[in-house]
């Protein structure tokens, strides 16, 4: 009985020290001054919080064929959109897909 209650005083510590510990108490505050900045910041604050989405697009100039096979191109671009959906920035990026067809 003394160790079974020994054992959930010690579980019941170590809560308490995961839940008070100053990283936790950081983390959250990190999160607050975040969402804080996002409301009230810059046009370039607001540029920087948004997430950038990627696409592959077809460079029908670069296909080739090869060994009776038809390579088709595609690259992949770095594309940032407004709350409308507006692209804002598109950039290319170094990475390629490359789709091999069997030419009939």
């Amino acid at each position: 009985m003394k160790q079974i209650l020994a054992l959930s005083s010690l579980l019941l510590f170590c809560i308490f020290l995961v839940y008070n510990s100053p990283q936790i108490s950081q983390r959250y505050f990190d999160t607050e001054s975040l969402e804080t900045n996002a409301r009230v910041g810059t046009t370039d604050d607001i540029l920087e919080t948004i997430l950038p989405e990627f696409e592959y697009v077809h460079e029908r100039d670069k296909d080739k064929e090869v060994d009776g096979y038809i390579v088709e191109t595609h690259r992949e671009y770095e594309i940032q959109r407004d709350e409308d959906g507006n692209i804002i920035k598109q950039m290319p990026t170094l990475n390629f897909e490359y789709i091999r067809y069997k030419k009939y």
